[in-house]
């Protein structure tokens, strides 16, 4: 078990977020004005659940999202009718989810649990998930589900026999996420091929079974807005997908949070450099033949949003540097320090990624989809013990992973306290 001194700092951390909430922080920029026009769906609900559907499916803004998360608060708030107790009591449920992130590193990578338990405390040091908690929106709830259906998978994957408990557990958290958050459903493709390959087929059947009567409500409720609504036209203007674009804006997110690791490991970094050229070439030459035909064939094609993006968007937003440019170059260096990470496991890692990147078929990408969701995702699904060999540096370690992301909760403190 962790020691006391461990623990009092996770408490401390919990009670930053109170402090937060006393305070109306909004590190994330956007989070109060999603709550005010959010909540009114929960108002709805509460008072009448047909007036509530109807409400929430005449906003072409909302119906591309599940109202599963509204629904579940506006019983709640039919109980307590006090939005202030409603979000204090959200705020002690996030603080579920580091330790839930602490439980995945502590079975997958077995070390001392203070230095993983400290370490877990990360998230509390994101300006999304600390907004999410304190402005009651939905993204923690169901990050706090995805945790746990990657709990129990990493169960699964590290006894010889596999458990069927575990498996159903696995995909039950899953959909329970998805009913939040639609874009994690394509990790069951993950997890059921991992099924397929190790369960006994009577049971593969059984865990099909169950996820499809679990599924049931979420597929009448996609027949009635089909039915009932345009969903085709709503979906299509607002998703517009390109994937080229959408790969580089993630992988430049994913640049982000990859970096501070990176450091940590440069000197490995370096020899990989040195022993992957041909590799490093190739993905060189591939982006850059891509970006000359996005520069002067396809740019038309080629249409970045004014909207989200991340850090590294952010940048071209207050400078002259061509956006495609630019994303192309850091898409380089994420694909660089991706494989240097993935290089033990490349095939079932990059089908991570590439589940990662299908996830998210939408023209507008922000931030907050990927954050705390790399730290779940990277350390929790990602097959690299370049990832274990970082816990070895203790004080390295803390110093600059604490250091990297305390300053740019602090940045994005400061960024949108003048703005919101």
């Amino acid at each position: 078990m962790p020691n006391f001194k461990s623990f009092v700092i996770y408490l401390l951390c919990c009670f930053s977020l109170i402090l937060g909430f006393f305070l109306g922080e909004n590190s994330s920029g956007g989070a109060k004005i999603d709550f005010d026009y959010l909540f009114p769906y929960v108002q709805n609900f509460a008072l009448n659940f047909k007036s509530g559907l109807n409400f929430f499916t005449s906003d072409t803004a909302s119906i591309i999202h599940s109202p599963v998360f509204y629904i579940l608060l506006s019983f709640i708030y039919k109980i307590i009718g006090n939005v202030t107790i409603i979000k204090f009591s959200y705020i002690i449920l996030c603080c579920t989810l580091p330790l839930i992130f602490f439980l995945i590193l502590k079975d997958k990578f077995k070390l001392d649990k203070n230095i993983l338990l400290i370490f877990s405390l990360v998230i509390f040091l994101s300006p999304y998930f600390r907004s999410s908690a304190i402005w009651l929106l939905g993204d923690n709830l169901s990050l706090i589900f995805f945790g746990l259906s990657i709990y129990y998978f990493n169960k699964i994957d590290e006894l010889k026999e596999i458990n069927f408990k575990n498996s159903f557990l696995c995909l039950f958290f899953l959909i329970l996420c998805c009913y939040i958050r639609y874009y994690y459903c394509l990790f069951a493709l993950y997890y059921l091929f991992f099924f397929l390959r190790k369960l006994q087929k009577k049971d593969f059947f059984l865990i099909i079974v169950f996820s499809f009567i679990l599924a049931c409500p979420a597929i009448f409720y996609f027949y009635y807005i089909f039915l009932n609504f345009n969903f085709v036209t709503t979906v299509s203007n607002y998703s517009q997908v390109n994937f080229y674009n959408n790969s580089l804006i993630i992988l430049s997110i994913l640049l982000f949070y990859l970096l501070p690791f990176c450091l940590l490991q440069k000197d490995y970094f370096v020899e990989y450099l040195k022993e992957d050229k041909k590799l490093i070439l190739s993905i060189f030459a591939v982006l850059f033949f891509l970006y000359l035909i996005g520069q002067f064939l396809l740019s038309d094609l080629i249409i970045f949003s004014s909207r989200g993006g991340g850090v590294f968007m952010k940048i071209t937003d207050y400078t002259n540097i061509n956006r495609l440019f630019f994303l192309s170059f850091t898409s380089f260096l994420s694909l660089v320090i991706l494989d240097f990470f993935f290089q033990e496991k490349r095939l079932q890692n990059y089908s991570l990624l590439l589940i990662l990147i299908f996830s998210f078929p939408i023209f507008t990408i922000y931030q907050k989809y990927f954050d705390p969701l790399f730290f779940l995702l990277f350390f929790g699904l990602v097959k690299s013990n370049k990832f274990k060999d970082i816990f070895l540096k203790e004080k390295t370690f803390f110093l600059t992973i604490t250091g990297y992301f305390l300053t740019f909760y602090l940045f994005s403190l400061i960024y949108y306290s003048g703005r919101f």
